[in-house]
């Protein structure tokens, strides 16, 4: 059986595209779609730099710079945020299914696909910070959509607000269309998919509190 790779119908009709994908023996379509969200993270990473979200980093030192300097450096960042586009798509496309690969019985072509369908989720994430950056000067972990506020309530302590920042509706959208697949797709029990799953967003959300604690202006 062959399977055609949609992302829209993933997304809309999981429970029909994963019994589909589970039967399937291939797979088609999943490279090019994989090289559209590719290009549209990259592009959304991009417009996130143009818009100067990240920039903290050097905001600090732009006012020694000259004219001709300023734009070159605003090139560079842009051009970066453009790579982090790209890396951000491997990370979540790739290498989670890597980690689903290694922890359950899936075929690693079919986690890829699992992990294309809700990838449009994180960008749709990126998204909506753009907007709540660029329109109400919220950075990310502020973001109304996450605990952040609230972890701001309750807590003075960086490293925990950054962590519970990263937990957000989205995030948790993400995370219940990966379990309902392994579900279908792993012969795994509910409860070992649900830690495998929340253990490797834990890691994820480990990894981006702490990048957000380093002083990039010192390492730089």
């Amino acid at each position: 059986m062959i399977y055609q790779f949609r992302i829209l119908k993933g997304l809309i009709y999981p429970k029909r595209s994963f019994f589909q994908l589970e039967k399937a023996e291939t797979v088609y379509g999943l490279h090019p779609k994989i090289w559209l969200l590719f290009l549209i993270s990259a592009l959304v990473f991009g417009i996130s730099g143009f818009v100067g979200i990240g920039s903290h980093v050097f905001s600090s030192k732009l006012t020694e710079v000259p004219n001709e300097e300023f734009e070159w450096l605003k090139i560079y960042f842009v051009s970066g945020r453009l790579i982090l586009g790209f890396l951000y798509a491997a990370l979540i496309i790739f290498f989670q299914a890597l980690w689903f690969w290694t922890l359950t019985d899936v075929p690693y072509t079919k986690l890829v696909a699992l992990q294309a369908f809700v990838f449009p989720i994180f960008l749709f994430e990126q998204v909506v910070n753009i907007v709540l950056a660029a329109q109400m000067n919220l950075p990310w972990f502020s973001s109304p959509f996450s605990m952040g506020p609230a972890a701001q309530h309750m807590t003075e302590k960086p490293f925990l607000i950054y962590f519970l920042g990263c937990i957000s509706l989205f995030k948790i959208w993400a995370i219940s269309i990966q379990l309902y697949g392994l579900r279908i797709l792993s012969s795994r029990s509910p409860v070992t998919s649900f830690f495998i799953t929340l253990g490797m967003h834990v890691i994820f959300w480990l990894g981006t509190a702490i990048l957000a604690l380093l002083d990039f202006n010192k390492i730089l």
